[in-house]
């Protein structure tokens, strides 16, 4: 799967060569939240009844974007984003001290935006879904390199799967103001993937977002 999508991402670049309509830059914060949960792992107790986890991260993001006219309002966005996820924080209960997981990411996403523009087309209104992977970048974050007492509990939940694949939606506002456009964005990513490697443990991400930008025609 991670091989398609790159080759998907190569050949919409590619092809943006010749009929390249956008480029976009934005800069916003990103609201990550990491469901988990555990199975049984035979020991007779949970590893998660010992710690608790603070599970929403907030941190900034930086997206540039390029979108391809289709023609009729539609358009082949292609992205790239960094943002951070992970865990916010692993108390170990019993240890009375707690630890950071969070993980910086790489992001892309090929999606098909249909946007519509207004009388004179000053103003606009968007929207984009499509498919999204994300990549570890950076060292190991301070969880998952924990040692001494406890450390099993921060790496089972701090360690993370270096790729996500995920389902992303968008929708947006544009006004055209000098050779190009303000854009204001909400993003919603739905992980699809298990993001914590450890066999009896299981994460899935949710983000939303909100950034703002501007976007110059090629």
């Amino acid at each position: 799967m991670k091989h398609s999508f790159l080759i998907l991402i190569a050949v919409s670049l590619s092809f943006s060569a010749f009929s390249q309509n956008q480029i976009r830059v934005r800069g916003g914060f990103t609201s990550t939240i990491t469901s988990v949960s555990e199975y049984d792992r035979g020991v007779g107790y949970f590893y998660y009844d010992s710690v608790t986890l603070d599970t929403r991260v907030i941190f900034p993001s930086v997206n540039v974007d390029v979108d391809i006219d289709l023609g009729k309002g539609w358009f082949l966005a292609n992205g790239l984003s960094y943002m951070r996820k992970g865990i916010e924080r692993i108390n170990y209960d019993n240890g009375g001290y707690w630890l950071e997981a969070r993980q910086e990411y790489i992001g892309m996403n090929v999606m098909l935006k249909y946007h519509y523009k207004f009388r004179e087309e000053k103003f606009g209104i968007y929207a984009a879904a499509g498919f999204r992977a994300d990549f570890t970048v950076g060292g190991p974050n301070i969880a998952e390199i924990a040692y001494g007492i406890g450390k099993e509990y921060f790496h089972a939940f701090g360690t993370f799967a270096v790729a996500e694949f995920a389902l992303p939606t968008t929708i947006g506002a544009s006004y055209r103001l000098g050779p190009g456009e303000v854009i204001l964005e909400a993003n919603f990513i739905k992980g699809l993937s298990d993001v914590i490697p450890d066999r009896y443990v299981v994460g899935r991400t949710f983000t939303i977002g909100a950034s703002l930008g501007y976007s110059i025609y090629l």
